[in-house]
Parts: structure tokens; sequence; C-alpha cells
């Protein structure tokens, strides 16, 4: 079983337009101060696209207001709103507006239909480190 957050596939066909987007952050928000604390976010595809704007996000007051401040993010196969493909949710607007200091591990597949998105995200983070590896949009056995 699997739950979709939010969705960017089912909309439309350039994926310009969220559905259920401010629902999924009080979600996450819910959750995390009802399990919690978490120190920070994994997110492979959709997920890591939420992660990598979610310090940025934090950082403007639209999300993630009542938990403590993001420590770290993970990315995996993920890029930012607003990219090459993807439209941009409004409650992220602003969420690579400015340098985003939070450290960040970025896992990228050289066949990844979202390489480039992915490589993009790399400028919007101080210090990113990256982990290249040959395969394509998965989560990869490193080691």
């Amino acid at each position: 079983d699997f739950f979709i957050f939010f969705s960017f596939l089912d909309t439309c066909q350039d994926f310009t337009e969220y559905t259920n987007f401010e629902e999924c952050l009080e979600y996450i928000e819910d959750y995390m101060l009802n399990h919690g604390p978490f120190d920070g976010f994994l997110g492979f595809s959709q997920g890591a696209f939420l992660s990598a704007a979610f310090p940025g996000m934090q950082k403007e007051g639209v999300a993630l207001r009542k938990v403590p401040k993001i420590k770290f993010v993970i990315i995996i196969s993920g890029g930012k709103f607003g990219g090459f493909k993807f439209g941009k949710p409004t409650l992220a607007a602003n969420a690579f507006s400015s340098p985003i200091h939070c450290p960040s591990l970025h896992l990228i597949g050289e066949t990844d239909f979202l390489k480039a998105e992915g490589i993009a995200l790399l400028e919007s983070f101080v210090e990113p480190v990256v982990i290249h590896h040959p395969r394509g949009h998965t989560v990869p056995r490193l080691g």
C-alpha cells in the first residue's frame, strides 16, 4: 500500500498544477508533532521535491512552523519545484529564493529522467554533498 500526499501526475499533462498540497503539509507537520521529534527528511522522487523545499519553506514561515528547525535533507532523484518540468505550488514560491543553509546529501542517477533537475537543485544548497550512481530513477544500493 502507498499514499500520495500530493500529486502532479494526475492533474494536468504539463505537470504545473498540484492538488492536496496544503493538506500534505498539514499532515506532515501533525505527524511530526505527534510522533517526533524528527531531525530531517529523506525523500525520493515526489518526496525529494518536497524534502528539498522544506528548509526554505520553513525559513519563510509557510510550513513546519510548529516543529524544530530541519537539521538535514537527503534528496534521491529529486529537483526543485518550478524547475524544468514541473510547476511551483504557491506555498513553495519562495522556497529557493535564497541559498539554503541546511546540510544536504543528493543522490543523482546517471540515467534518471530527473538528472538535470537534480543537478540544477544543487545550486540552491550551500555546500551540498553529492553521490552519483550509474542507475536511473531508483533508490540505489550503495557499497
